[in-house]
C-alpha cells in the first residue's frame, strides 16, 4: 500500500472513531491534515544540477543542494538579547508543556504579563509588538523593549527585598541557599583534609626523628607511597 493511501485510510478511520464517540476529541493533527492532505502524485520533481551549475558555477554541488537557512526576525532578536545577557539563562524555568497559547492571552502592547513569568522571551515578544505595530526599526523596538525589561526587573529586585525584609521583622527564619550550604560543605571538605594532612605529616616527622639525612628522607618517602597505596 502506498503511503498516501496509508493516510487517507488513517483519516477515515479517524472519523469513524470520532462519529461513533470511541475518541473523545480530535487529534492535534486532524484538521491540519484534512485542510492540506499529502500529494497522491507519483512523480518526483527531479532537480537539474547542470543547470543549476550554470546559473551558480562559484558554488560546489554540496552547496547548492543544501537547504536553505530558515531565520524568523526573533531569532536575531532572542541571539542579540541572550548574548548581551547570558545570566538570564540561569533563572530557573518551567520545562512541563502547555497547551501553546500563550500568544492568545498576553497582550504585548505592554511588557508586563498577568499569565507569563519576565524573561528573555518578554523582551523578544513585546519587540516583535513594536515592529509590527509601531513600525519601528528591530534596533529601536529591541532597545525600548530591552529598557522595560530592566525597569521591571528592578521592580521585582525592590518588591523581593522588601517582603524579605518584612518576612524577617515579624520573626520568620529563612533557611540557608543551596548555594550558602554548597559553600559551607566544601570549606567543612577542605578543613578537614587539612587537619588529617597536619596529623600524618607530625606522625611522620616523630617516627623519623626528621634527621635530615638520606636515610631518612628514603624511609619517609617509602612511608608515604605506602599511605598512598593504602
Amino acid at each position: 500500500m502506498k503511503p498516501q493511501s496509508d493516510v487517507f485510510e488513517i483519516i477515515k478511520r479517524t472519523s469513524r472513531l470520532l462519529q461513533t464517540g470511541v475518541v473523545k476529541g480530535e487529534p492535534a493533527w486532524f484538521k491540519a491534515v484534512l485542510a492540506h492532505p499529502p500529494s497522491t502524485s507519483d512523480t518526483v520533481q527531479r532537480v537539474d544540477i547542470a543547470q543549476l551549475r550554470q546559473k551558480h558555477p562559484h558554488l560546489s554541488v554540496k552547496k547548492l543542494m543544501k537547504p536553505m537557512e530558515i531565520v524568523y526576525p526573533e531569532d536575531r532578536i532572542r541571539r542579540l538579547f541572550y548574548r548581551q545577557h547570558p545570566w538570564e539563562l540561569t533563572r530557573p524555568r518551567i520545562l512541563v508543556e502547555q497547551d501553546a497559547l500563550d500568544f492568545q492571552r498576553c497582550d504585548w502592547s505592554k511588557l508586563e504579563q498577568d499569565y507569563k513569568a519576565l524573561d528573555g522571551e518578554s523582551v523578544v515578544q513585546r519587540a516583535l509588538w513594536l515592529m509590527r505595530n509601531k513600525e519601528l526599526s528591530q534596533e529601536e523596538a529591541y532597545d525600548i523593549a530591552r529598557k522595560e525589561f530592566y525597569s521591571l526587573r528592578v521592580k521585582e529586585t525592590i518588591e523581593r527585598q522588601t517582603a524579605e525584609e518584612e518576612a524577617r521583622m515579624f520573626g520568620t527564619v529563612f533557611s540557608k541557599s543551596y548555594n550558602q550550604r554548597g559553600l559551607e560543605n566544601e570549606a567543612e571538605a577542605l578543613e578537614e583534609w587539612k587537619t588529617r594532612a597536619q596529623t600524618v605529616t607530625k606522625r611522620m616527622q616523630s617516627r623519623f626523628g626528621m634527621a635530615g639525612d638520606e636515610e631518612g628522607e628514603s624511609k619517609l618517602e617509602s612511608s608515604r607511597a605506602g599511605e598512598r597505596e593504602q
